[in-house]
Formats: structure tokens, C-alpha cells, sequence
């Protein structure tokens, strides 16, 4: 749907830069498949995608539906992964298989569908697959493969046959009223069992393959009831892909959401928020609201670690802000966690924050100090004009350029005036700028909109980690510093005098 861009690549410089690849690989965990990964590397240009996921989350949100969907894809995981396996099966155990698939496929799907149309889903990805799922069940396709496979498993489950071992042999003939031994031994045994399952529509464990005795004897029961077992070979060779391609793409699909749903809920369970932003046109300014660094506050929950959620408001024709502050007082991280709200955003994911409000740019650029490569012959300074006129080249109006204390390998005179030349070609460009820098100065430039990493009032040594828009005050926090330790003015004058 829509112009799309292309899908970056897993080593992408930006997804690095923002922790990105961190959070995608959690996101995942060990059951992704290569397929999601491509849809987390995939951001969305076109507005009515990205609203069509937005649409899905949010009836996700009905714990009624989600637990529809989940089920949906717990009982579709046990199709597939049994499917996956058939093939190592021995005749007959296998066609057996995609039988019992074949009757769980169909139960699954009668079920979730009447269950879907009674929660009445809101917004088109989900009501429009309930309605598809519907016209599916109804179609003589299913039909057809519903009642086939029943007779079939009817057919085989009223076979009788008597075994008889006698000198290594065994012998396998049609039963004729006898007592069947084995119903009686597994009545005697029930009552002992503490499977509470039992009569459910569980598959056979895969690991309980045939042995080749087993099948031998099958081989021999099938030749007793040739016209039952070709049924079932001839069922086999017509439906061995019989899940339907639109139930199959919904399926893949889903789990895109409810892998996401999974790494939000661990968050949500620790006081975090997330929520479905708004999306603005370019020029209309951005709100957030406590947001935060989505990456960091995964690490540091597993050490119990607190987070400090931030806020920003950009108004309309505000697009370039300039974070200045202490060292370690959480600019950076506050970059990062802007750059992440409006990628998460362009693939129609929640975000993390309380209250979200932007526009998705086409390209997210980043600039992050990164250490001398010597193998490219330039020293650092050249390095960090070269790749910051490389991004310069590419972006647009609608691009989202972050810089992260670039500039440091020069004099401070330098430093201003190649920061000033920047902030002035991307202004000129009309992209959105977060330009974290230790300059305050720069956070002066015309045609900005200057950010402050605080300190505590009682000890500027302590960070606050929080974010706030005034104008940059680093010979205050200077001043604050040498007043703690008795390093103004008047205090080196009054040691020298003394």
C-alpha cells in the first residue's frame, strides 16, 4: 500500500545511534522469525498505513479481542509447527497429521470467527478480517475441506483390528466382536490419570513418531481397509497446503502486534506508558509528554534502575532545538528517546510517553560521535564534517536530523563557528533538528529553540536527568559549581590573601 521506503539495513548507522537494533532484537526475543524482523526495519511513509496499524493496536486494547487473537495464533502456531514437521513422519502417520491439523484449522476458525463478530471490532485491520473470515467460512472450499476430513477421521477412528504375535511374527487381521483389551486397560487406567485435558484437540507430541514396527503394522491395517486409507492418501496429496493465503498472511501479520504488545506489557507492568501518537502534518510543531528512552528503560529494569520521563513542545515553525547542560545530566538519552518516538511512530507502533503528538519524517539521520577510524585516512574532525555533509545532501524538508555532541576535536571557536553553519544549512533545508551539544552558544542561533539538561538547586553535582526549555545557562551552573567548592572570585583572592 502506498509509496514505501526501502527497508534499511539490520547495521544501519541510525538504528545503532538510537538503540533501535537493541530494541528490536528484544521485541523479537528468541521466537521472531526473519519475516518480523523485516516489518520492525520497515518504517511506513504513507499516513493511511500507518493509521491502519494505529487501528489495530487500538482494538487490541479490548482485552476481549486480544485474547480472541491470541488464541487465534497459539492454536495456528500448533498447525504450522506440526505441519513443519510432517514430512519426517512415516506413511500414514503423516496423512493422519494433516488430518488432525486440518480439523483443528477449521475448529480454530469457526470459533474465533463468531467470537470476533460478537466483540465487534472498531477499526478496518481487524473488522476487515473478521468479515473476510466469514466469506471464507462460508465458501464451499471450506466447506468441502471441513466435511471431508471429518468423514475421513470418522471412517478411521471405526476401525477395528486384532493383532496376534506368536514366534516374532505378527499377524493383523479384521476384528469380529471381540472384547477390545486395549479400551479395557485404558478404562482401568483412567481413573489414575491427572490430565485434565484429556478429550481436548491436542496433536500427538511430535517426538512420537512411529517406530518401524509400528508402521509396518499400520502398513498391514491399511491393506484390512484400503478403501478408508486411500481416501486418507488422496486427501493428503489434494490439501497439503490447505491453509488458506489470506489466513496465513493474517496470521503472520498478527504476531508483528502482539510481539510488540509482549515487550510493552513488561514495561507497562513497571509504571511505564505508551500510547498511539497523533500524527500532525510538517509545520504543526510536536508535543511529547513523559516520554523516555525505550531501549534504557528495558536495561534498566532488569537492574531496577529508575526512569525519568521527559516532555518537549516544539510550537508551529519551530523545528531546530539545541540541548545544552551538564555532562552525563541525559541529553543524549533524551535524543535517543526523540529519535525512537518517531521511528516506533512510523511503523504505526505505540510509543513510549503518556501523550504523543508529530509528524513521521521519510528519513531519520543521525550524527553521534564515533571513535578515529584510521582506516579511511581522515582525522576526526574531517570525519564528522564529512558524514554531517553527507546527511546535509540527503535530507528534506520532512527529514528528522539528530546530532550528538559532534565538534569536540576542535577549539571552541571552531566549534561555534562550524555549529553555526550547520544549524543554518539544516534551517535553511526546513528539517526537524535535535542538536545536543556542550556549545551554549549555539543554543543563541537564530531560528532555534534552546533545551537545558538540569541540576539539582541544593547540588549542582546531582543530575536531574530532566529536560527543560530556557535559555542555556552553563556559566551559571559554572558559578554554582565553584561556589560549592569555594572556587569564585573572591574565594581564590581571600586563600591567596590569607
Amino acid at each position: 500500500m502506498g509509496d514505501e521506503p526501502e527497508t534499511p539495513k539490520r547495521c544501519s548507522e541510525f538504528l545503532t545511534d538510537l538503540n533501535l537494533d537493541y530494541i528490536i532484537g528484544n521485541i523479537k526475543g528468541k521466537k521472531g522469525e526473519d519475516y518480523l524482523e523485516e516489518l520492525f526495519l520497515k518504517p511506513l511513509r504513507n499516513l493511511q498505513n500507518i493509521k491502519y496499524r494505529q487501528g489495530v493496536f487500538m482494538d487490541l486494547q479490548n482485552s476481549d479481542i486480544l485474547k480472541i487473537i491470541r488464541d487465534f495464533s497459539s492454536k495456528m502456531d500448533k498447525v504450522t509447527g506440526y505441519l513443519s514437521g510432517i514430512d519426517r513422519l512415516y506413511r500414514y502417520q503423516a496423512e493422519r497429521w494433516l488430518l488432525d491439523s486440518v480439523q483443528i484449522y477449521c475448529e480454530c476458525l469457526i470459533s474465533i470467527s463468531g467470537r470476533l463478530i460478537a466483540s465487534e471490532p472498531v477499526y478496518e485491520g481487524l473488522s476487515s478480517f473478521s468479515m473476510y473470515l466469514k466469506d471464507y467460512l462460508n465458501s464451499e472450499s471450506f466447506q468441502d475441506l471441513r466435511k471431508e476430513s471429518q468423514k475421513i477421521i470418522s471412517d478411521l477412528n471405526g476401525i477395528r483390528f486384532k493383532m496376534t504375535i506368536s514366534s516374532g511374527r505378527i499377524r493383523v487381521s479384521k476384528c469380529h466382536e471381540e472384547i477390545d483389551l486395549g479400551k479395557e486397560i485404558r478404562d482401568l487406567f483412567s481413573r489414575f490419570s491427572t490430565d485434565q485435558n484429556s478429550g481436548s484437540e491436542e496433536l500427538p507430541r511430535r517426538s512420537g513418531g512411529f517406530s518401524h514396527v509400528e508402521s509396518a503394522v499400520l502398513g498391514m491395517v491399511a491393506k484390512l481397509f484400503p478403501e478408508t486409507f486411500g481416501e486418507m492418501l488422496s486427501f493428503f496429496e489434494k490439501n497439503r497446503n490447505f491453509i488458506d493465503a489470506g489466513i496465513m498472511d493474517f496470521y503472520k501479520g498478527i504476531k508483528f502486534y502482539l510481539f510488540y504488545i509482549d515487550f510493552m506489557d513488561n514495561l507497562r507492568r513497571n509504571g511505564l506508558s505508551f500510547c498511539i501518537p497523533s500524527l500532525l502534518n510538517r509545520n504543526e510543531g510536536m508535543i511529547l509528554r513523559q516520554i523516555y528512552d525505550v531501549a534504557l528503560a528495558h536495561s534498566l529494569l532488569r537492574r531496577h534502575g529508575k526512569i525519568v520521563p521527559n516532555d518537549l513542545t516544539l510550537n508551529p515553525g519551530e523545528s531546530i532545538a539545541v540541548v545544552t547542560g551538564p555532562n552525563h545530566g541525559g541529553k543524549t538519552t533524551f535524543a535517543r528517546s526523540v529519535g525512537q518516538i518517531h521511528y516506533l511512530a512510523s511503523l504505526g507502533l505505540p510509543v513510549p510517553g503518556k501523550y504523543v503528538s508529530i509528524s513521521i519524517p521519510d528519513v531519520i539521520f543521525t550524527h553521534f560521535e564515533k571513535e578515529e577510524n584510521i582506516e579511511n585516512l581522515r582525522g576526526k574532525l574531517e570525519d564528522d564534517l564529512v558524514r554531517i555533509h553527507r546527511i546535509l545532501e540527503k535530507s528534506s524538508p520532512n527529514s528528522l536530523i539528530i546530532i550528538n555532541e559532534m565538534l569536540s576535536s576542535t577549539t571552541l571557536k571552531d566549534s561555534l563557528m562550524l555549529g553555526k553553519r550547520i544549524l543554518e544549512k539544516i534551517r535553511a533545508k526546513g528539517s526537524l533538528c535535535l542538536f545536543v551539544t556542550f556549545i551554549d552558544e549555539l543554543a543563541q542561533t537564530e531560528g532555534t529553540v534552546s533545551l537545558v539538561g538540569s541540576v539539582s538547586p541544593e547540588n549542582p553535582e546531582v543530575r536531574t536527568f530532566i529536560i527543560e526549555r530556557r535559555p542555556a545557562d552553563g556559566l551559571a551552573y559554572a558559578m554554582a559549581l565553584a561556589r560549592k567548592y569555594s572556587l569564585t572570585h573572591d574565594d581564590i583572592i581571600r586563600r591567596v590573601r590569607a
